[in-house]
């Protein structure tokens, strides 16, 4: 072996480890309310503006809306509920039942919460490229979710939601730095 390619399997296995964000306990096909944060890549401000505390969206924001209500036709059985698109990230609550499948006949198992969240960013990041005409759009790659555990989680969580766009400035995902002049 070269001293280069030995080189390059240390730099290769000295990479940090990505974090793993999910339970590895939990069945996430299993029914429940999952609370569910998606960010743009590098959380370039697409999606729309926040004046007089409320969110107005653009071309993009309203892709990311209509995709949204989409979702229970590609899962039936599947609940969405609290919804913002920001300007650089969207949050959802998102309600899997005993009777989520897919429209698909003939896929018997049941959709996991991460193969819904993908065909969500895929259904929009399709869209958003070609319709809207942004070929460079991108999410980061994976989301944030919680599982929502009990009823006060729930209605916290649909509070928060609702408050977000007033509360942009001081919402961890706000960066000055894509702000656009």
């Amino acid at each position: 072996m070269s001293d280069g390619y030995q080189s390059e399997l240390r730099s290769v296995d000295q990479r940090p480890q990505r974090k793993i964000l999910r339970l590895s306990t939990r069945d996430y096909s299993a029914p429940g309310f999952y609370f569910i944060t998606i960010c743009t890549l590098a959380r370039v401000l697409w999606l729309g503006d926040i004046a007089h505390d409320g969110i107005h969206l653009n071309h993009v924001g309203q892709i990311l809306q209509t995709v949204w209500e989409s979702l229970p036709r590609r899962f039936p059985g599947l609940v969405i509920d609290g919804f913002v698109v920001m300007p650089n990230h969207v949050h959802g609550i998102i309600l899997l039942t005993d009777h989520l499948r897919y429209n698909k006949p003939w896929l018997k198992q049941k959709p996991t919460l991460n193969t819904i969240v993908g065909a969500y960013k895929g259904a929009a990041t399709y869209l958003i490229r070609r319709t809207a005409g942004i070929p460079d759009f991108a999410w980061q790659r994976s989301y944030y979710d919680v599982i929502m555990r009990n009823e006060r989680a729930l209605v916290h969580t649909r509070r928060y939601i609702d408050q977000n766009p007033e509360r942009w400035i001081a919402d961890r995902f706000y960066n000055k730095d894509t702000m656009t002049e």
